[in-house]
């Protein structure tokens, strides 16, 4: 390809065969987002400069996005920050990738509170801080504290929380969960996106997740209960009555996570559903 000849259109159309052709799925959102990445255009931009030339260093920037993409790193890690409930966070191999199914866990716990509140939510395992704090961002009145035992996660959700200007109601504690019974104490809802992968199927995911995502973010033992077990004894008799736990649990896990809580001090635990009607999120009550 020589840059006179080559418009935006055909650039466009020769990236996302290539995905394509490596069963990439959204190709062509996906080679869009390249694109935007390179120029810094809008999606407007885009379409609207269909027909220009393109030039050989943004040529050569895009074909070298569209390697590593073919090289089934994730497009979160390639763009440096991903979307999660209408803001954007800096994402990389630090912690796991935020992923939409997860907005279902902030929504819900949203649900269960009213924007003139005040509160205190604890997020174990933060991982990248979006669940933290994209609802601190919907619930002005409340505080929160990220738990992770990840050195490289706990940096990655203080980037994230400066990044939104939340510094002085969103913070971080280095350490295992077990070290944090004094934070379930004062939480009115607790909030985890825990592992819950079983081991023995970590390496049939897709290489973007198991080739990039932190190993101890996705392997929840063998029956993939280890962390929800960890998770119900600490909590458990230490929430305040009343409080709410909410919990993201694999499409599979419904049944189990619930018989699983009903044998510690929870009432009303519920499964909820994402919007592609999985089983996403179960909502427990402390007595």
């Amino acid at each position: 390809m020589t840059d006179n000849k080559v418009t935006v259109w055909r650039s466009l159309r020769v990236g996302r065969a290539r995905l394509e052709q490596a069963n990439i799925p959204n190709a062509d959102f996906e080679a869009s987002l390249l694109f935007q990445h390179v120029t810094g255009w809008s999606r407007e931009m885009l379409i609207e400069r269909e027909g220009e030339t393109v030039s050989a260093a943004i040529q050569s920037a895009f074909d070298a996005l569209i390697v590593r993409r073919l090289a089934r790193e994730p497009i979160s890690a390639i763009l440096g920050d991903v979307e999660f409930m209408g803001f954007r966070f800096v994402s990389d191999s630090r912690a796991l990738t935020p992923r939409m199914d997860s907005e279902r866990l902030v929504e819900a716990a949203l649900k269960n509170t009213k924007p003139g509140e005040n509160g205190f939510v604890l997020d174990l395992g933060t991982g990248s801080g979006c669940l933290l704090l994209s609802f601190l961002l919907n619930r002005p009145g409340w505080r929160g504290v990220g738990v992770d035992a990840s050195a490289d996660a706990i940096s990655l959700m203080e980037e994230n929380t400066k990044l939104h200007g939340l510094q002085g109601r969103a913070f971080s504690t280095l350490a295992d969960w077990k070290q944090v019974g004094f934070h379930v104490e004062e939480a009115d809802i607790v909030i985890s996106n825990p592992p819950y992968i079983r081991t023995k199927t970590l390496e049939t995911l897709d290489p973007e997740v198991r080739n990039h995502d932190p190993m101890q973010a996705l392997d929840g033992g063998e029956d993939g209960l280890d962390a929800y077990r960890e998770i119900a004894e600490l909590c458990d008799q230490k929430m305040k009555p009343d409080a709410l736990l909410f919990l993201e649990i694999g499409y599979d896990q419904g049944v189990t996570v619930t018989e699983l809580l009903n044998r510690y001090s929870f009432a009303d635990v519920t499964v909820l559903k994402d919007y592609s009607g999985h089983n996403r999120v179960v909502k427990a009550r402390s007595q």
